[in-house]
C-alpha cells in the first residue's frame, strides 16, 4: 500500500508505462496475425495466376496484399519507446534535482517518466492505426479476392 501521495503518483505511472509495454506487444501479436492472414490470402492470388489470366478483381487484391503486408511488417519493426527505466538512470536524474527526501525522489521520478509515456502514447497510437489500416486492407484483400474468384 502507498504511504504517501508522490509513492501512490509513481505507483500509477510505472503501471502506466508497463500498460504501454502491454499495448506493444498487443498491436504486434495483430499485425503477425494481419500478416499471416494476408499471406494466406494471398497464397490464393499465387494459385490463381498460375492457371489463368488476371483479372482486374484479382490485381487489385494483389495490391491490397502488398499494402496490408506493407502496414503489418510497419507495425512489427521496432521502435525506440522507453517502456522501462532502470535505477542508474533515476539516481542521474535525481542528482540533477537533488531530492532531500524520498517523497521528492518519487516526484522527480514521476516527472521524469511523464515526457517518455507521452511520446511513447503518441507512438502507439500511430501503430494502432496502422494496424486498423492493415485489417480494412485484408478485409479488402479477402473481398477482391472473392470477386475475382466468382467472376
Amino acid at each position: 500500500m502507498s504511504d504517501s501521495i508522490e509513492r501512490l503518483s509513481y505507483e500509477l505511472t510505472a503501471s502506466a508505462l508497463a500498460e504501454q509495454e502491454r499495448s506493444l506487444t498487443s498491436l504486434r501479436s495483430g499485425a503477425g496475425a494481419v500478416l499471416g492472414a494476408a499471406s494466406i490470402a494471398g497464397s490464393l492470388w499465387g494459385t490463381r495466376a498460375a492457371g489463368h489470366s488476371l483479372d482486374p478483381w484479382a490485381l487489385l487484391a494483389a495490391m491490397a496484399f502488398a499494402l496490408c503486408s506493407a502496414s503489418a511488417i510497419w507495425v512489427l519493426m521496432p521502435r525506440n519507446l522507453a517502456l522501462s527505466f532502470n535505477g542508474e538512470e533515476l539516481l542521474a536524474a535525481g542528482e540533477a534535482h537533488s531530492p532531500a527526501a524520498v517523497a521528492d525522489g518519487y516526484r522527480t521520478a514521476c516527472q521524469w517518466m511523464e515526457p517518455y509515456m507521452e511520446v511513447n502514447r503518441r507512438t502507439l497510437d500511430r501503430l494502432a492505426n496502422w494496424l486498423t489500416f492493415a485489417c480494412g486492407l485484408l478485409s479488402a484483400e479477402v473481398l477482391l479476392q472473392t470477386i475475382s474468384i466468382i467472376e
